[in-house]
Formats: C-alpha cells, structure tokens, sequence
C-alpha cells in the first residue's frame, strides 16, 4: 500500500521501515521490529508506542475531517509488552468538534496473535488555513 504521509517528520518516516494498513473501516500503521528498538528487557521501547499513537490518532482525525492537525494531548496505558511485531496501531474518532478531534488508538503485537499492547487517547487541534488541502493515497 502506498504511503499517505510522514509519520510526522523526516527522521522517522527515513528511518522507520513503516506501512499503512487498511484495516476495519479505517486506517492503522505498521512497524516492524528488530533489536534496535527493543529496551534492556527485550520488549519494544515504550517511545516507539508513543509516536506510533500519535501519528496513528492524528492520521484518523484528518482522515476524518479533511484537516491538517495538531497533536494537543495524548494519554497511554500500557497493558502489554510487544516482541514479535510487526507493531500495528489504528486510530479511531470519537468526537470532533469545530476546534478540537479526539480519537482513541489501539495497539497491537500482530505476530504476538494481535495481543492488545497499549490503547490511548489523542486530542488533536485543528489547524486554521485555507491554502491546506488534503490529499489521500
């Protein structure tokens, strides 16, 4: 499948072997893993879930709205480790406003039989500008 977009900056969609993934009714974004990405325990390192909900939440809302947004918040429980991979996060709207999209954004150890790693929430801003347009793949 083609990418849509950057995984936010250039050092990440450079350097992170990545993919989007029509899944149920949206869109999530794979990783896939090897050692450099794994902590002293041999699970992926929590910063990598991190960015993988960020994007994954604001991907969803402006896929939703076709509006460029900003990440305002995001809150993350993590409920499993992930060793397998690939690592696959899918984003979900739950409310948008005139202002502000919340989606809520589940992650998975695909290989791991899609264990549920972490599930967050992420609030996005929508950024004013007559001069964005939204383009899809």
């Amino acid at each position: 499948m083609a990418d849509f977009g950057a995984l936010g900056c250039a050092f990440f969609s450079e350097n992170l072997r990545h993919r989007y993934v029509d899944v149920e009714g949206g869109r999530g974004i794979e990783v896939e893993i090897d050692d450099s990405m794994r902590g002293p325990a041999g699970s992926v390192h929590g910063g990598l879930i991190a960015m993988l909900v960020d994007v994954a939440g604001a991907t969803c809302l402006a896929m939703a709205t076709e509006r460029a947004v900003a990440t305002a918040s995001a809150t993350t429980q993590y409920l499993a480790a992930g060793r397998v991979g690939p690592i696959r996060a899918i984003g979900s709207p739950l409310r948008v406003s005139d202002s502000l999209g919340v989606a809520e954004v589940r992650v998975s150890d695909v290989g791991k039989d899609n264990r549920l790693m972490a599930i967050a929430h992420v609030t996005c801003g929508f950024l004013s500008g007559d001069g964005f347009t939204y383009k899809r793949a």
